[in-house]
């Protein structure tokens, strides 16, 4: 299974820690990173490699209770 790295960043694109998970495929990662993101309450998206490549981030999952940041804009 291949290893994927969470780094859960903030608003400024900067992480301070991470999470490293083997997971069955980038799917399952997907879902890991909203949970990622939901344990880590000053980030606002989480980037994700496998197995030393990044993933080509997609819009940031809004944690659970917490506002999504794909508010349309004014």
């Amino acid at each position: 299974m291949p290893m994927y790295i969470f780094y859960p960043c903030l608003e400024d694109g900067s992480a301070n820690s991470f999470e490293a998970y083997e997971l069955s495929d980038d799917a399952a990662a997907a879902e890991q990173r909203g949970l990622v993101l939901a344990g880590h309450a000053s980030a606002t998206h989480v980037m994700i490699w496998r197995d030393g490549e990044p993933i080509e981030p997609g819009p940031p999952a809004a944690a659970p209770n917490r506002p999504s940041t794909d508010a349309p804009e004014a």
